[in-house]
């Protein structure tokens, strides 16, 4: 396989130097053009259309490197990273007018009512996009094109893990011939991206990646007051909870296939893969018994030749097989992968889907986040003990998983643990939903994104208000001399009254009622002074 070459660290200053310089001679254009707003969204909506096509001319190609780089099966390729890379294109581009247009805000206190108020979304600058190794399209070219949308310059740092991908993606960015600086690739490993996170030149940095090295990011971005937002990870619980009823195998088999979809697609390599299964004692044998036969049957054959994904890399591979080999719990693989042996020698780190049953709380597979395709399973008997053990282990998971009939203990759940999403009754496909926030909560990360939530992490909502300047025949209070009337007034004006008594009832009027008696009285005043 050809090697990965590293982008030199001066060239890497220079690539600084160009995504800032172009982002300010790009404002400057198009602040001496006619039609300011609609010249800009037309630029960036056809640089989206460019990248849209230029994935999908370097599909095949994509594809391939990413089976190069971990067997990565076709399929998943596609539904799990570069239909949604489309969808997300299509919908920035669809929606991109209407998301950057100012939104208009109504504040009907005397002092505001007549002006004008709005808020607008304006570009942050240069951004660094620094994307990870399991999904090293998607979650490259998705922020990528979200800070094209937001009318940023952008520099791309993929996965030196995943180097054929990185290349191929680099090439295509080349072949999109964007303008000059827009779009820009940094190959390396982490001399070059401390080179990138250390510098002065960025507006924002956009990370995707372990809490380790996410903290290392944010800690270098906070030395220049750089705003970050972090896509991290963590152990994310699922439930199987006692009031989920057995009573009907097929619906047992399917929360356990949709589990398991998301335990092992991609080989566990997901950021929001359940991590850990909790059960309920009083249908925890017919858990177990139900997973081997669904194991068994979603993979009846397991050999060199299946579309199953390999783990990224040596480190990532011996990480997993330490912990399954410290783990004291029952080790079930499918039957057709027994006696199967991953040719590690030849770059093949393959661990088959492994449930691990009668796991302790304390087990190796619980000290954190396990990022392979394995699934502990873990029995419980009372829930806010177990909530309590989670929350004092692993608080703030990326998401949760809840399993239950039940309204009240799904609530009880979602009430007790802070998650950055949920899904109830499946697993890891809330990534792909229209315009609803994708990111985390504390330790998982903060900043979101995903449709407008994407084009919003990479702008700033600035608040713009126009006076009139007749308004200051109603607002000449405001300025000195002061006197007792001009305080009186003042505080007619701009106090707003509570619409509660000290007991906390509500009282029969309500703050439209003040804002008008406030504006005869201010008005009748403004007469007044006028008169003198």
């Amino acid at each position: 396989m050809p090697e990965l070459h590293y982008t030199p660290l001066d060239l890497i200053d220079t690539k600084l130097e160009v995504s800032s310089k172009s982002f300010f001679d790009r404002q400057k254009k198009f602040a001496n053009s006619p039609n300011i707003r609609k010249t800009d969204i037309e630029f960036r909506t056809k640089q989206l259309k460019k990248l849209y096509y230029a994935i999908k001319k370097h599909e095949t190609r994509l594809i391939d490197a990413m089976l190069k780089d971990y067997n990565r099966a076709p399929q998943e390729s596609m539904q799990l990273e570069l239909i949604p890379l489309y969808n997300d294109i299509l919908g920035m581009i669809k929606n991109l007018s209407k998301w950057a247009k100012p939104r208009r805000i109504c504040d009907m206190s005397p002092t505001y009512m007549l002006g004008k108020t709005y808020v607008e979304k304006i570009a942050l600058g240069s951004v660094l996009v620094i994307a990870p190794c399991n999904f090293p399209v998607l979650l490259s070219l998705t922020p990528v094109a979200n800070a094209i949308a937001a009318g940023n310059s952008v520099i791309l740092k993929p996965s030196e893990m995943t180097a054929a991908t990185a290349r191929e993606m680099q090439n295509l960015i080349e072949d999109a011939i964007f303008p000059h600086g827009l779009l820009q690739v940094v190959q390396g490993s982490i001399t070059e991206t401390t080179r990138l996170i250390t510098s002065d030149k960025l507006n924002m940095i956009f990370y995707t990646g372990s809490p380790r090295v996410g903290s290392i990011v944010a800690q270098e971005a906070a030395k220049n007051l750089i705003p970050c937002v972090l896509e991290l990870g963590g152990k994310s619980p699922a439930f199987l909870t006692e009031h989920f009823s057995v009573g009907s195998t097929s619906k047992l088999q399917t929360a356990l296939k949709r589990l398991f979809f998301g335990a092992f697609s991609n080989s566990g390599q997901i950021c929001v893969t359940p991590d850990y299964l909790v059960v309920h004692e009083n249908i925890y044998d017919e858990v177990v018994k139900q997973a081997k036969i669904v194991l068994n049957e979603m993979y009846p054959i397991f050999d060199n030749n299946l579309d199953y994904t390999y783990l990224v890399g040596q480190r990532g591979y011996n990480a997993i097989m330490k912990k399954l080999d410290a783990s004291n719990g029952q080790k079930y693989i499918p039957e057709s992968a027994e006696g199967f042996v991953s040719n590690t020698d030849n770059g093949q780190y393959c661990i088959p889907p492994t449930i691990i049953f009668n796991c302790s709380w304390n087990d190796s597979l619980m000290e954190e986040e396990n990022f392979g395709p394995v699934l502990p399973i873990y029995k419980y008997s009372n829930l806010d003990d177990t909530l309590d053990l989670i929350i004092h282990k692993n608080d703030q998971p990326l998401v949760q998983y809840i399993f239950s009939d039940s309204e009240q203990e799904r609530q009880h759940i979602l009430t007790r643990l802070r998650s950055g999403d949920c899904i109830i009754g499946d697993t890891i496909i809330h990534v792909a939903i229209k315009d609803t926030p994708f990111g985390g909560i504390g330790t998982s990360g903060y900043g979101n994104y995903g449709g407008v939530y994407g084009f919003n992490a990479f702008t700033h909502e600035r608040t713009v208000f126009k006076q009139p300047y007749w308004m200051d025949s109603l607002l000449f209070m405001r300025y000195p001399p002061y006197t007792p009337t001009k305080q009186k007034l003042v505080e007619t004006a701009t106090e707003q009254k509570p619409w509660f008594d000290e007991d906390g009832k509500d009282r029969w009027y309500h703050n439209k009622i003040f804002y008008l008696i406030s504006l005869i009285g201010v008005a009748i005043a403004a007469i007044l002074n006028k008169c003198k």
